[in-house]
């Protein structure tokens, strides 16, 4: 295709309101987790992907939002989904191939779908819905409220139906298998120089990764080699810096290689309600900086937690 065709594809495009982009990423320690290509890496490169498109979906070079009244605008997210990911077959100098539309679906959301692939091989598809957000003339992320900014296209209703849903209702669960209560919320602490943007917010890709440390706290030898197959984080809420959250394991369901689990993240000074985030996640066979899927992973066919 020369680059001709290329550019009248991309502003037909733009002209339905799809903003399309691909990159690619050559994988080191940076993008590379315990088990395979890294899960908190991927979401912060995806977030800033999707920040940078809005940018472009704007005609502006740079993404420096302003609502009105002049307040500073961020894209706060207010979903992410996880599909089909085999993360465990990336490694290290390998080429990660990303390609991203970015779409709007409302007055103050807008989604962006990146597929990877690695060597032609499909790894995962990440679905994110971003909602623009300034502080209500506070410093406190308490004081956090939505807003629409002007100069983006119309809203796009061809692709209001591939919204992700947020609601965690009507996720299959096989209840005979699963466990419930008996244990205690985890605390803890996230640290400003680790866990906070730099627009002063708890950076959402930590979300998980707590989740995760959570699950590594429940059980070191499952968690030890588990990649994820699927997820899907709702958020709420946010903190400031100094307060502490709150992580319960509300539903798990699991087997020598495979577990599902519900957590719900709170807002330990108040009980405010934060997220909620499904999971589904596998182990794998470590070997050197090569990782092949475990034999036998888990009998599970048709339903949207089912690992691809």
């Amino acid at each position: 295709m020369s680059l001709a065709e290329n550019s009248t594809g991309q502003a037909r495009r733009e002209r339905l309101g799809v903003w399309a982009s691909s990159f690619r990423v050559q994988l080191g320690m940076p993008h590379l987790a315990f088990s395979g290509l890294s899960e908190a890496w991927l979401l912060k490169e995806l977030g800033h992907r999707h920040w940078m498109q809005l940018a472009r979906m704007a005609a502006s070079g740079l993404p420096d939002f302003y609502d009105a009244a002049g307040n500073i605008v961020y894209a706060a997210f207010r979903s992410v989904q996880i599909e089909d990911a085999r993360f465990d077959l990336a490694k290290e100098n390998d080429t990660l191939v990303i390609r991203s539309n970015l779409v709007r679906i409302s007055r103050t959301q807008v989604q962006s779908e990146h597929r990877l692939t690695v060597g032609g091989a499909a790894i995962g598809t990440i679905r994110m819905v971003s909602v623009f957000v300034h502080r209500n003339g506070k410093s406190s992320n308490r004081s956090v409220v939505r807003v629409e900014i002007q100069g983006l296209p119309p809203i796009s209703q061809a692709h209001k139906s591939a919204l992700v849903r947020p609601s965690i209702e009507g996720t299959i669960w096989d209840t005979e298998a699963v466990e419930t209560a008996g244990r205690r919320p985890q605390v803890f602490f996230p640290c400003p120089s680790q866990d906070f943007n730099g627009a002063g917010f708890l950076y959402f890709a930590n979300v998980p990764a707590f989740v995760d440390r959570a699950e590594w706290n429940v059980d070191q030898d499952f968690a030890r080699n588990a990649v994820t197959r699927w997820r899907r984080v709702t958020y709420l809420a946010n903190i400031d810096p100094g307060e502490a959250i709150s992580i319960e394991v509300v539903d798990l369901e699991r087997s020598p290689v495979l577990w599902r689990h519900k957590c719900r993240v709170t807002r330990a000074t108040d009980g405010k309600h934060m997220a909620d985030v499904l999971t589904v996640r596998s182990r794998v066979e470590v070997a050197g900086s090569r990782r092949v899927a475990a034999p036998r992973e888990v009998d599970c066919v048709g339903g949207p937690d089912c690992p691809g």
